[in-house]
């Protein structure tokens, strides 16, 4: 081809026609710029098609890693609920239950009231990973990007709840476990081979009714409210982002 239009220049100057040969010439230098022009296009969109495939394949793996990130939270929030009733129960300030029932507590109800504490958070791998290896900039959807954003700022909250009532515990609370109860007790309940029949038992009933006891149980009550209100809170955003994705994903097919 490159030998055709190479004689064609050169009969057009041997028989010195040189306007037929301009005319040519700047044909054929647009035929090339057409030719480029094309290339390109082509290449552009091999390159939106690549970009399209490898956005849906970083969807479909945050959806999945989502809806198991989902079922942690809840199982989560399921957990700081029980421990909140355990609290509220122990004090004896379930409006619930009439004034005049008396529970037994237990070695093991009082340990799960005041020594049980849900530190963990949920775990979003492929969220991380992908932000690591610059993968999610491959999302195009603003509405998905802000989501993630405020589900980065939302986790940051939760955990410095979290971090803040252990933190409180561990200076506070726990000194009831230290001062005010038979600690060997307690821990029998978990751990097996003790035998603690001559060890002194603990009056949880006249402990209750102790002013510090009761103050600090209301501060983990209110810690615990604190957090329960931060994991929904969390827990929102990521159905939130479920249903994002899924409606994105739809939109692609």
């Amino acid at each position: 081809m490159i030998k055709f239009f190479r004689k064609i220049r050169q009969k057009l100057l041997v028989e010195n026609r040189f306007n037929k040969y301009l005319v040519y010439a700047i044909g054929e230098i647009i035929l090339v710029v057409i030719g480029i022009l094309i290339a390109l296009q082509i290449n552009n969109w091999n390159e939106e098609r690549k970009n399209a495939n490898e956005e849906k394949q970083v969807l479909t793996s945050l959806h999945a890693n989502l809806v198991h990130v989902q079922k942690q939270s809840k199982q989560f929030l399921e957990e700081e609920n029980q421990l909140k009733m355990w609290i509220i129960n122990l004090l004896g300030i379930n409006k619930e239950i009439h004034k005049n029932f008396n529970q037994t507590i237990t070695d093991s109800i009082f340990k799960v009231a005041v020594w049980d504490l849900q530190s963990d958070q949920p775990v979003f791998n492929t969220y991380i990973n992908l932000k690591n290896t610059n993968k999610l900039s491959l999302i195009k959807s603003d509405a998905i990007n802000q989501k993630f954003t405020d589900l980065e700022l939302n986790q940051s909250k939760l955990k410095a709840m979290i971090d803040d009532r252990l933190s409180v515990h561990q200076i506070r609370i726990d000194d009831i476990l230290e001062k005010d109860i038979n600690f060997l007790a307690i821990v029998s309940s978990s751990v097996k081979g003790i035998d603690i029949s001559n060890e002194k038992s603990t009056n949880y009933f006249e402990l209750i009714k102790n002013e510090r006891v009761r103050n600090l149980l209301g501060m983990k009550l209110a810690l615990t409210q604190d957090v329960i209100n931060f994991r929904m809170v969390l827990d929102k955003n990521i159905s939130e982002l479920i249903y994002l994705i899924e409606k994105e994903l739809k939109s692609k097919q």
